[in-house]
């Protein structure tokens, strides 16, 4: 029996679901909520994507050609990530990794890809700043917001 990749890659999303929730058992009543939620989500959907991967009966795809595409979005989350752990602040940092998203995504057009980055950038930190009141990343430097 050959396994899809989509059984691998939900396991391995499962799994970093799993350790997030493990993760938040660490943290104060008051801040786990949310994270425990979304890594619950998180590991629900990943083992939803394997199981579904099981079920599968069209023929596999290459790994080569998944991680290929995977690859170079992990790397500008990674990136994202490392540049809100420098100080940069949420906003640009946010607006940046959606513009390589989109890109990467297959939008083109630079208003286009500029206007949803946008969009998605303003509606994030009004989700998250605003409506859910998560403490974001402050800017070291108060010009970057």
């Amino acid at each position: 029996m050959k396994l899809h990749n989509d059984v691998w890659i939900g396991a391995v999303i499962c799994g970093v679901g799993v350790w997030a929730a493990w993760q938040t058992t660490g943290f104060d009543e008051r801040s786990s909520t949310y994270p425990m939620i979304l890594s619950g989500l998180v590991a629900a959907l990943g083992a939803g994507v394997s199981v579904m991967g099981f079920l599968k009966t069209s023929p596999p795809i290459a790994m080569a050609a998944a991680m290929g595409i995977a690859l170079p979005g992990g790397a500008v989350i990674a990136a994202w990530a490392g540049a809100l752990g420098l100080g940069l602040g949420f906003l640009l940092p946010t607006l940046a990794m959606q513009i390589a998203l989109l890109w990467l995504g297959g939008v083109r057009g630079g208003l286009r890809i500029l206007s949803y980055a946008l969009l998605i950038t303003v509606v994030a930190y009004g989700l998250f700043g605003v409506a859910l009141d998560v403490p974001l990343p402050d800017a070291r430097v108060p010009w970057l917001v």
